[in-house]
């Protein structure tokens, strides 16, 4: 795992952990949001108008990776912003996990002699043109005379305008707009999968907004096998900001690469090490196995280093696990909401100290 610093000014105090799989959660909806437009801008060579270099004092951000620069080149960059990005990238458009995927497979298919066979009709039909009533008027004693042409047939152009990738359903043709969100996000994990099995091309996938059409079920599915690709291919990288407060995704390989963006904004540590330091300061002996541990982080999370209420009933050993991971990083303004089900010394350690 490396770890990213920015020269954007919003994002100087922040250290973001960056590991094949990145997730970035919190209830700071702001500067989220800043983080996001700096690294994809950054990343997809986004070139900064006037008015954007203005509020930067005229220096484009530059972002660094363990104190060096961060390529901007490193990554080929799929970005997914809303749910029409996903539609885009299933489309046969060039430059896209699809179209890479049928050129790969057009390219190992024989189809040359169809191909000569298609231009042959193609010069009757232009053969044809040329002959017809109305092209022999426009030519009659004209200086310089019109001929039709049509172009003729390749693999490319076959790719390019004739081929798509459409989905079925009990032999119906339907729209992408009408499949569902966790059906087209495993298939273009399974484009990517092909396009990753031939190819060394650093790749990072980053996504937003990806549980406005999961279910945290489905968004977990969709983690899984992001996690699966990026164990297989370490060429592959994922970073992942979404929308609800409430989704996170926990596996004990990549908790240090969840930065939860609250009031403040930190990189959570290694798993074994973080239930470590937290078993030191539980306030009774009732510690959560390291198992629950990893269960509760998929509560707490995304309510870490905030003084917001929790927009969700918890428990108290939820809040316990909020409180002492906050202070482990020095955040000290938290406050519980009331809890009905408790111990003394919880409540103690919740509400007296």
């Amino acid at each position: 795992m490396s770890t990213l610093t920015f020269s954007h000014p919003k994002l100087k105090h922040i250290e973001m952990g960056f590991s094949q799989l990145t997730q970035v959660v919190g209830d700071n909806t702001e500067l989220k949001q800043q983080l996001w437009q700096n690294i994809s801008w950054y990343l997809s060579k986004h070139k900064y108008s006037e008015s954007e270099l203005s509020i930067l004092n005229y220096n484009e951000p530059q972002i660094w990776e363990d104190g060096l620069d961060l390529s901007r080149s490193k990554f080929r960059t799929i970005i997914i912003e809303s749910i029409s990005d996903i539609h885009e990238l299933l489309g046969a458009n060039k430059g896209t996990p699809t179209f890479d995927v049928l050129n790969q497979v057009m390219k190992n298919l024989e189809i040359s002699k169809n191909i000569e066979k298609i231009n042959q009709e193609i010069i009757q039909i232009e053969n044809q043109l040329n002959a017809s009533e109305e092209i022999q008027q426009l030519n009659e004693e004209k200086k310089f005379k019109w001929k039709v042409a049509v172009e003729e047939f390749n693999s490319k152009i076959l790719l390019q305008k004739n081929v798509s990738l459409m989905p079925t359903y009990e032999e119906r043709s339907y729209a992408t707009e009408y499949v569902d969100g966790l059906t087209k996000y495993m298939s273009l994990l399974d484009l990517l999968e092909i396009n990753l099995e031939s190819s060394s091309e650093m790749i990072l996938l980053m996504i937003k907004n990806i549980d406005d059409t999961l279910s945290y079920q489905e968004y977990e599915e969709v983690m899984n096998s992001m996690k699966r690709l990026t164990t297989k291919h370490p060429n592959f990288y994922c970073m992942v900001f979404p929308s609800q407060i409430g989704y996170v995704y926990i596996s004990e390989e990549h908790i240090e690469s969840i930065l939860v963006v609250g009031e403040e904004a930190h990189s959570l540590a290694d798993g074994r090490n973080l239930y470590t330091r937290v078993c030191a300061y539980y306030p009774d002996q009732t510690i959560p196995s390291y198992n629950e541990f990893l269960e509760a982080l998929k509560i707490i999370a995304p309510y870490l280093f905030t003084s917001k209420k929790q927009s969700i009933q918890m428990n108290v050993k939820e809040l316990v696990l909020i409180k002492i991971i906050n202070e482990l990083f020095q955040y000290f303004d938290f406050i519980p909401v009331a809890v009905l089900q408790h111990s003394q010394l919880e409540y103690d350690f919740l509400y007296e100290s």
